[in-house]
């Protein structure tokens, strides 16, 4: 199970600990899958590249979700976690409710919780998204890219603007091509505006 410590290293060359590292269990996601009934229990299971990952036993009560695994500490023994995490409530639109889970350790409401030795809520492990530890200029190439892969162009963004699909109406395209420009000249200016200010703090 992923802990604190476990993330990668940021393109800014400190350790980052992320929320992709970590095994996570979304409210939203057992909404979806009809798991929240009081009296539901199973298994949740993580993989990664056809290789499980990870595993929690769980059973939904009126009051929250109890889960039932092991954990351990770098360096500690294993140890039987049997904790409920628990739910609550707000008002949604045309007279619904929303449910969330409240994390044990601060009480805040989230609609994830991670697990590290226990699970808890994104803001008490500290976690960042991968997103926010990308560099400012590979954002607009992560746009370029997006935006290609719509016409049919996977591969390097030196490679000529693809052409126009079949069915595809020209002012579509055009747009396109226009956003793909302004988007390379992002680009450039990010990428000048990093250099710099890692010069200046260099």
């Amino acid at each position: 199970m992923g802990g604190r410590g476990s993330g990668r290293t940021s393109g800014y060359g400190f350790l980052v600990d992320k929320c992709e590292d970590y095994l996570s269990i979304d409210i939203a996601w057992l909404k979806r899958q009809g798991s929240l009934t009081p009296g539901n229990s199973g298994n949740i299971t993580w993989s990664r590249d056809g290789k499980t990952t990870g595993s929690i036993c769980y059973r939904v009560e009126v009051g929250g979700l109890r889960l039932i695994y092991r954990s351990r500490q770098s360096g500690d023994d294993w140890h039987d976690v049997n904790e409920l995490i628990p739910f609550t409530w707000t008002d949604a639109n045309f007279n619904g409710r929303r449910q969330w889970f409240a994390c044990p350790s601060c009480n805040r409401r989230c609609r994830i919780i991670y697990g590290g030795s226990y699970y808890r809520c994104r803001e008490c492990y500290q976690l960042k998204y991968e997103s926010q530890y990308e560099p400012i200029f590979g954002r607009a190439a992560d746009r370029r890219h997006k935006l290609r892969k719509r016409l049919g162009q996977v591969g390097s963004l030196e490679e000529p603007f693809p052409p126009k699909p079949r069915g595809m109406h020209w002012k579509t395209y055009w747009r396109l091509e226009e956003r793909d420009q302004a988007l390379e000249q992002q680009w450039c200016l990010d990428m000048l505006g990093w250099i710099e200010r890692v010069k200046s703090n260099s």
